[in-house]
């Protein structure tokens, strides 16, 4: 009979765990995703480097919900530059007979190093452009020692909370 209390008790405590984890995944999932195939390091190629790291940008919301943050991720090693953003601005432009629907967000970018100590702030300029098979993107990172780093892409997910922070 105690080995059956102790029994249930781990499972209880198991499931609840699992429940618990879930939840917080969740609540950090990304709303977009931003798979890099291929990147510039001040004009310099480093695809080979970022396929390799399986690196990716993403935007998702905070914990509490109220903040939208963005993450450049490389999954290999485990590390990230990460933060808030804040002055978000669009500018969409229709599709015509010459051009695909694209848009242009801007917005600035605080963010942490998981693998220094650095902090800092960028400009970011992402483009986004809905080809019929595929949303590509470009995006350049502007950061305070003006280094230019450029990702490009495919975009999964829907940037509609991106929007929602957009200051009107």
């Amino acid at each position: 009979m105690k080995n059956l209390k102790t029994l249930c008790t781990i499972i209880i405590c198991t499931f609840y765990s699992s429940i618990n984890a879930q939840e917080k995944k969740a609540s950090r999932e990304a709303f977009a995703t931003f798979e890099i195939s291929d990147a510039r390091d001040n004009g310099t190629d480093i695809t080979p480097e970022v396929l390799e790291e399986e690196a990716k940008l993403v935007l998702y919301k905070s914990m509490d919900g109220e903040e939208i943050l963005f993450s450049n991720y490389w999954a290999k090693s485990d590390s990230q530059s990460s933060g808030r953003i804040y002055y978000v601005e669009k500018e969409e432009f229709p599709e015509t007979e010459e051009e695909l629907k694209y848009a242009l967000y801007q917005f600035q970018w605080s963010y942490n190093n998981s693998y220094d100590d650095r902090k800092g702030t960028a400009k970011i300029k992402l483009f986004v452009i809905y080809k019929p098979q595929v949303i590509y993107f470009e995006c350049t990172v502007l950061p305070e020692n003006l280094d230019v780093l450029v990702y490009k892409g495919r975009m999964e997910g829907d940037l509609s909370d991106l929007e929602s922070s957009i200051k009107k």
